[in-house]
């Protein structure tokens, strides 16, 4: 029973994978195509390998490979083995890589560094540069919110525009290219991450368990998601063969900042978030860990305000006595089809709600009358 538990866990996890791809075409000195070559990805941070081989037109594709630093190494007998490291896959990128290859012995090795970006030519959106951990971790942010970041693209606003249903809205209303806020697309590691009611991004992870995120726009790939007026693609931290992680606390003061130009007084607050990450190798180049973990403290005054609770009579449907008093809205009251001028019984009230209402009257009992 408890490795078929670790067995769905880890496949959870598996499915659950950002992933990219490394393609080309491989040549010889001449520009003829050179069929039968091994190509080798090679992962740096957990020494994982894919391997394919280049076909009769020297094609090759190594799909479905972990974000990260890679090597590639291409090797065919009567040729020099061709390396190229310095190559890094990042969320929403597919690179077209050429592989030249020199006669000669295989022991013999051609070096190439990639000093510059890979341009993408296969996704049909149209992305932003990837902000990467260290540009989160760099960035200031207003109570650690990663979706904050999205509007660096100079594409994206935040607007107060609400989803065309009735919800909380608690997740980010965030614009882009003069589209609607439901319109965008939230991923989090190659799986969509939405609350299905209103359309917006479910809460992403705190920026120190984040490793990148990317926005497209334009025309969306199928595989993006059900939205087409966006896409937001963010990849949480992930083990590797070295042990790494960090410690944080951030700390606000109300009394280091400015009272509101129309408060009575400054509103006391008092912020911790705090927390740490740390990953590495439980079995080295097989099984890695991440863990992270980030706690808020909030304290600050209240504020004042009014608010009306029923009476007894009224949680049982009677409101005959608030529409005798002719309260302001006692007209409106007594013209309901569900409230009933004069009381002749309960009325099917939802239990829920009774509840909730006698959860406040144990806190404030003030009429609710005129």
């Amino acid at each position: 029973m408890r490795l078929l538990v670790c067995a769905l866990f880890f496949a959870t996890m598996l499915a659950g994978q950002e992933v990219a791809q490394i393609a080309g075409t491989v040549t010889d000195a001449s520009g003829l195509v050179v069929p039968g070559v091994e190509v080798t990805a090679i992962q740096l941070d957990t020494g994982a390998k894919r391997t394919a081989t280049t076909g009769a037109d020297g094609n090759f594709i190594l799909p479905n490979l972990p974000l990260g630093p890679y090597r590639l190494e291409a090797t065919k007998s009567g040729f020099r083995s061709f390396v190229q490291t310095g190559l890094v896959l990042q969320v929403g990128t597919n690179p077209d890589i050429p592989i030249r290859l020199a006669l000669g012995n295989v022991s013999d090795q051609i070096m190439v560094e990639a000093t510059v970006n890979q341009i993408e030519t296969r996704a049909a959106g149209v992305g932003t540069t990837v902000v990467d951990s260290q540009r989160i971790l760099e960035l200031p942010l207003n109570g650690r919110q990663a979706t904050d970041l999205i509007s660096l693209s100079g594409l994206a606003v935040a607007t107060a525009a609400a989803p065309p249903t009735y919800a909380m809205n608690t997740g980010p209303s965030i614009a882009v290219a003069g589209g609607m806020s439901w319109s965008v697309q939230y991923n989090l590691d190659g799986t969509s991450h939405l609350d299905t009611y209103v359309g917006t991004s479910m809460p992403l992870p705190f920026p120190d368990a984040l490793q990148e995120f990317r926005l497209s726009t334009s025309a969306q790939d199928a595989s993006s998601g059900g939205h087409s007026g966006a896409t937001v693609d963010a990849v949480t931290k992930s083990g590797s063969n070295k042990f790494h992680g960090d410690l944080f606390e951030f700390f606000r003061n109300g009394r280091l900042n400015a009272r509101d130009f129309f408060a009575v007084g400054r509103d006391g607050l008092k912020r911790n978030q705090f927390g740490g990450t740390i990953g590495g190798p439980l079995i080295k180049d097989r099984v890695f860990f991440f863990a992270g973990y980030q706690g808020t403290t909030l304290r600050q005054n209240l504020a004042n305000g009014s608010a009306y609770v029923p009476t007894e009579a009224q949680l049982w449907g009677d409101f005959s006595q608030y529409i005798a008093s002719n309260c302001p809205a006692a007209q409106a009251v007594a013209a309901s089809p569900a409230v009933l001028s004069h009381f002749t019984g309960p009325f099917a009230l939802s239990p829920a709600a009774i509840k909730i209402s006698e959860g406040m009257n144990s806190f404030i009992r003030p009429p609710f009358y005129c």
